[in-house]
């Protein structure tokens, strides 16, 4: 149910201060709340009639019947009260993604006293109803909701609530997790511009050889095994055996530079930046990131790939 609009906000302010966030919360008294579900107000209102009837006409048996069903409805208020009572939410890890796909995060619930708890219900209107159920051991709840831009997306206050085991009475806590997940730039096919030069040196420090057949390197002695194409005829001609070797570059390391993609908004160079480092990833290729008062070194990997883009997502809030 949505009140109106500043009603809604003193609301939501006052749930804030009681009910601040945490990487841990500990349901308790003053967290848990406890309302009537629809069936459990139809039978408080047939208690009262009953209860009505009773002394009216002094019936012994209405008057059983009506503090059953009170007795009832207490019972329920009690035992649902246990199903919170106690439980412990923590924070567990967030996902990283594609701006525009759904973000998971994972939530795992434990308790001082190993009992069942019953069905607990996640509520939000970003994942509509997740259910999990508690027998005595730490449970994973995995939540997911979709992601409309880059940039920090924190887990929303949800309500956790259970009914069980009549159904009667709900009871809920507001909870608010601190824990983030980010969605990182769509990736957007933009050409880099070169940026200064590179400093001067030895070549073979900025490239990975290896043993090949494309580029001479240097001549060394003859091995079993090695092929007589490879012979140095010039050199066997003074009762010299030696071979010639030969290597192949790989690419040097790339850099992705901030500053090579000029003229374009932020969130656009983000996404270019985003597509180049796909790109590197899926070419295998050694490359490094720059922005603004942030680098990162060059490798590769996808571990390499993961900080990158956790990069790109948290630009603008990088320190």
């Amino acid at each position: 149910m949505r009140w109106p609009a500043p009603l809604q906000r003193r609301l939501d302010a006052w749930v804030s201060r009681r009910l601040p966030p945490g990487r841990q919360v500990t349901l308790n008294q003053s967290r848990i709340f406890i309302v009537p579900t629809r069936q459990g107000l139809l039978m408080l209102g047939l208690a009262l009639v009953v209860l009505l009837v009773a002394i009216n006409f002094e019936s012994s048996l209405n008057y059983a019947l009506g503090f059953w069903l009170v007795a009832m409805l207490w019972a329920a208020v009690h035992l649902t009260y246990r199903n919170l009572s106690g439980l412990v939410v923590q924070a567990e890890t967030a996902g990283l993604v594609e701006a525009g796909e759904n973000v998971s995060y994972s939530l795992i619930l434990s308790s001082p006293r190993s009992r069942y708890r019953g069905p607990l219900e996640f509520r939000h209107e970003d994942w509509g109803q997740v259910g999990a159920e508690m027998d005595g051991q730490d449970t994973q709840v995995t939540l997911s909701r979709p992601t409309s831009q880059r940039g920090r997306q924190p887990l929303p206050r949800f309500r956790l609530e259970s009914r069980y085991p009549f159904g009667l009475v709900v009871a809920w806590s507001h909870i608010k997790m601190d824990l983030d997940a980010w969605a990182y730039p769509e990736p957007v096919e933009q050409r880099l511009q070169p940026v200064g030069t590179e400093p001067e040196g030895d070549v073979s420090n900025d490239h990975f050889v290896q043993a090949g057949t494309e580029d001479f390197h240097s001549l060394r002695e003859y091995q079993a095994g090695d092929s007589v194409h490879r012979m140095h005829w010039p050199s066997f001609s003074r009762d010299e055996l030696v071979v010639k070797h030969f290597v192949d570059y790989q690419a040097a390391d790339q850099w992705l530079d901030w500053h090579a993609l000029p003229g374009l908004a932020v969130e656009m160079r983000l996404s270019a930046l985003a597509w180049h480092v796909l790109r590197c990833q899926q070419q295998d290729r050694p490359f490094g990131l720059r922005l603004p008062g942030y680098e990162i070194e060059p490798d590769k990997g996808q571990r390499h790939l993961e900080r990158c883009r956790r990069a790109l997502a948290e630009f603008g809030e990088l320190r």
